[in-house]
């Protein structure tokens, strides 16, 4: 059987094609059907591979929040851990809703955590190894999941019976972080990123914003952890500590220590390099006071 599905995938996939971006670029999403094809046979022979391993999960951990805003950097110190997989942008959710199993779905996020280490774990001129620790391995895998937080929430925010149907997939409790950051550095980051006005990534984050109270509505309090990234980065030790406790493994000292190593000292105050209008603050303090999670943030902090 095992070597059955290995023949099917090695003829589904063939070779590499520049023209065709989902079999070129490893880090390309499935579009098609014939990439979901790909994708779920691949992942049902790694999920032969890896079944003992997944009956030792104990969590489930996805985030929702803004784009530029940490996640990248707390989903990545997370993955080292050794009993945490944290993939980097998977997006779950088209999985749940294209009906992957359990082992399936767990299969695909180790995948693209391989795949993102193979190109080094640089992302947007990052790069986010953290020395000595497990990204790309585990011990025992307790804690398994995907860093895609703004995506995330707006998939789940469009379509939120999906929520239930991944529960019912992973059959663990879920655990999800929303990581903050002061929204006008975000805006500001969102605007220079996306070459467009301040007022347009305001827009833009407003929406992110409904997404994510969306979701949060549909989670228990004892499912959500709010992370502020302004507070993390120079505690990177404690803050990990709180998130590990949340997912439920050991703040391990030698982890702690890692980690903390290579975040910098502090957040880069990102909003000092664009030119705010006193409409524009106003605009953005408004969406801050309208989400108490927001609320207290300030331009001039």
């Amino acid at each position: 059987m095992l070597e059955t599905l290995r023949t099917r995938v090695r003829v589904a996939v063939g070779k590499p094609d520049k023209r065709d971006g989902y079999r070129w670029n490893r880090l390309a999403r499935p579009q098609r059907e014939s990439d979901w094809a790909i994708h779920r046979l691949r992942a049902s022979v790694e999920g032969l591979r890896y079944r003992k391993d997944f009956d030792d999960v104990r969590r489930f951990c996805f985030f929702v929040g803004y784009g530029r805003s940490g996640h990248s950097l707390v989903g990545s110190l997370l993955n080292a851990h050794p009993d945490i997989v944290i993939a980097h942008e998977l997006g779950v959710v088209p999985y749940v809703e294209h009906g992957f199993t359990r082992n399936q779905l767990f299969s695909a996020l180790l995948r693209r955590d391989r795949d993102f280490g193979s190109i080094g774990r640089t992302w947007t001129d990052y790069e986010y190894s953290v020395p000595h620790q497990h990204q790309g391995s585990f011990r025992h895998l307790r804690v398994i999941g995907d860093k895609f937080g703004g995506v995330t929430a707006v998939q789940l925010a469009a379509q939120p019976e999906l929520l239930d149907r991944l529960r019912q997939t992973v059959r663990v409790p879920i655990r999800v972080l929303h990581v903050s950051r002061n929204p006008f550095d975000n805006i500001t980051t969102i605007a220079r990123r996306m070459s467009i006005p301040i007022s347009r990534a305001t827009a833009r984050y407003s929406n992110l914003c409904r997404s994510i109270a969306i979701v949060t509505s549909m989670l228990d309090p004892s499912e959500i952890l709010h992370v502020d990234y302004d507070a993390f980065v120079p505690a990177p030790g404690t803050a990990l500590t709180e998130i590990c406790r949340f997912l439920d493994v050991d703040p391990e000292p030698t982890f702690l220590q890692d980690c903390s190593s290579v975040v910098w000292p502090k957040t880069r105050r990102t909003r000092d390099t664009a030119e705010w209008s006193a409409q524009d603050i106003a605009a953005v303090q408004s969406i801050g006071d309208a989400y108490p999670v927001l609320s207290h943030y300030r331009f001039d902090d």
